[in-house]
């Protein structure tokens, strides 16, 4: 009997060490490199088509069509630091907002930290050749 107890206490602290070690840890995002790519954003209540295409080393290309007009094209240069991405312009002019990010899959959340609160869902997409070859490219800052 007083073994068959210490066989019991014994499963009974295996099990618990195994449910307690099998834990899964929340993987840390690297947002530097996840956001890496080109991506395509339509927001429902704007009347606006926006391409942006984040490079490895730290630059964008950012395509924005607003109504039925041409897209017009911006760059310029990122950052990240954690889930905040800022940047600016190449004229030199800072982005309107810095953004909270959060990843899912395929989509790119992006939260104005302004106080607009403004967010912006973006999928990933590559940007189609007739925006590339037909873009008007703007010198100053302004899109994002």
């Amino acid at each position: 009997m007083v073994v068959m107890k210490k066989l019991l206490i014994m499963l009974a602290a295996l099990t618990l060490i195994c449910v307690t070690g099998c834990k899964k840890e929340n993987k840390k995002v690297d947002y530097k490199s996840a956001i890496v790519g080109q991506w395509h954003c339509a927001p429902a209540d704007m009347d606006a088509d926006i391409y942006v295409e984040f490079e490895k080393g730290g630059n964008f290309s950012l395509y924005q069509q607003v109504g039925e007009g041409r897209y017009r094209k911006y760059t310029g240069s990122w950052t990240c630091e954690g889930n905040t991405l800022s940047g600016v312009y190449t004229d030199g002019t800072p982005w309107g907002s810095s953004y909270q990010m959060e990843l899912n899959a395929e989509t790119l959340t992006m939260t104005a930290l302004n106080g607009s609160n403004e967010v912006m869902t973006y999928v990933k997409q590559s940007i189609p050749d007739e925006v590339l070859e037909d873009c008007i490219e703007v010198k100053s800052g302004g899109a994002f």
